[in-house]
């Protein structure tokens, strides 16, 4: 059985923090580079266009700390009874409402009042449902719908065979083992599937391929991995990692670093997110082992705190600081570089207070919502069972 540690994971919250940042930094390099928020056609320094670029992993950390965090709360809750109907639940309760209020916004909205096309049905169905992860045209239609969809419906579709893996990888060796099955069946069947499309749309079905669960499962597997070695039964790997000295944690922290800023950016095969989920897990045990206070700070914790809404309300932010920043004639004055800059500082702070707003008025009564329905449904079980039971007291003394 999976252990059931009862400890703070400041760092998590850390870590969710640095991976909203990530994500918000390369779309604001989308901004500038791609749809000219300057006004003009502008690039940014090769270097500091490739690193913003690789922000986007940002979705890849978001999918180690889930699969970690997954395991860590299911561990915790497996004698609850009907745990995997309470864990649907709160995992609804805990997207849904934030979510669909970004629907309203993004989507519904500036259709009404602004005449915008609204999406394909199929893809407005697909993405509300989550079932988008399963349909290359629902899948990256759900931008769409609201942006940023797309991860969620992956998020979404892990979740729903979240009950199988849990019950399926009972310690660190097969976790491993499924990890290096799925790693071998990515990088060996990627040219296979690429060079067989089911559909017209070549470069639709590559971008599919590669954010469709399937590919994306060895970077949840990395988080389950992770989980093992900090928590459950992983053998000489956990005691190496339990028992390693400040210096040695040090060190492995920088190559996860330095893995992260030297390798994969200069590697253009997709399969080199595995790198990235690699080195993720690699931070997310280090920063466990020792929590650096410089990275692991109440200001990044209240971010990663924050930052699914933060996910959902960082698009509209950019855009309002592509307006503020138009309204200053910031970019007839800036290079691209600091026009970028700009632009981060500008929308991460929008984020942080829009989302702290909705984290609180959205967020959380929605959870308080899905623990209210779990608790009527615990009530109405236990009355049925009680008038069964009375029921058949009441014929065995009839009888």
């Amino acid at each position: 059985m999976q252990a059931r540690p009862k400890v703070q994971l400041d760092f998590i919250d850390a870590l969710r923090g640095i991976a909203i940042i990530g994500v918000l930094i390369s779309h604001a390099q989308r901004n500038v580079e791609i749809y000219q928020a300057m006004g003009h056609q502008a690039l940014m320094s090769p270097w500091l266009s490739r690193y913003a670029a690789q922000g986007a992993r940002g979705v890849q950390l978001f999918f180690v700390v889930s699969a970690l965090t997954l395991f860590l709360s299911a561990g915790k809750r497996a004698s609850e009874r009907n745990e995997w109907l309470n864990f649907y639940v709160r995992r609804l309760f805990r997207i849904a409402p934030m979510f669909y209020l970004a629907f309203g916004i993004y989507c519904v909205a500036p259709a009404l009042f602004k005449g915008h096309a609204f999406p394909p049905w199929p893809t407005v169905l697909g993405t509300l449902s989550f079932t988008n992860g399963w349909n290359p045209s629902w899948l990256l239609g759900a931008n769409d719908v609201v942006p940023g969809g797309w991860s969620i419906g992956v998020e979404m579709s892990f979740y729903l065979v979240f009950p199988l893996v849990f019950l399926a990888l009972k310690d660190f060796p097969r976790a491993f083992g499924a990890l290096l099955l799925c790693l071998l069946l990515n990088v060996w069947g990627w040219p296979l599937l690429l060079q067989h499309p089911p559909i017209d749309d070549p470069g639709l079905w590559e971008r599919f391929v590669f954010v469709w669960l399937p590919n994306q499962l060895p970077i949840f597997l990395f988080g389950i991995c992770a989980y093992f070695v900090m928590f459950g039964q992983a053998g000489r790997v956990a005691t190496f990692f339990r028992q390693t000295s400040r210096g040695v944690n040090a060190c492995l922290f920088m190559l996860a670093v330095a893995t992260l800023l030297v390798l994969p950016p200069w590697l253009d095969d997709p399969r080199a997110v595995f790198v990235y989920g690699a080195a993720f897990a690699l931070l997310a045990l280090c920063l466990y082992r020792q929590p650096y206070r410089w990275l692991v700070n109440r200001p990044l914790q209240h971010i990663g705190k924050i930052s699914f809404s933060g996910y959902l309300t960082h698009f509209f932010m950019l855009q309002v600081a592509r307006k503020l920043l138009a309204k200053v004639h910031a970019g007839d004055h800036l290079t691209p570089d600091l026009y970028f800059v700009a632009t981060v500082l500008v929308a991460l702070a929008g984020t942080v207070v829009v989302s702290s707003l909705t984290y609180r008025l959205v967020e959380v009564p929605g959870q308080a919502l899905g623990k209210r329905l779990i608790q009527a449904l615990a009530l109405r079980r236990d009355a049925a069972a009680a008038k069964f039971t009375g029921d058949a007291a009441a014929e065995r003394s009839a009888g």
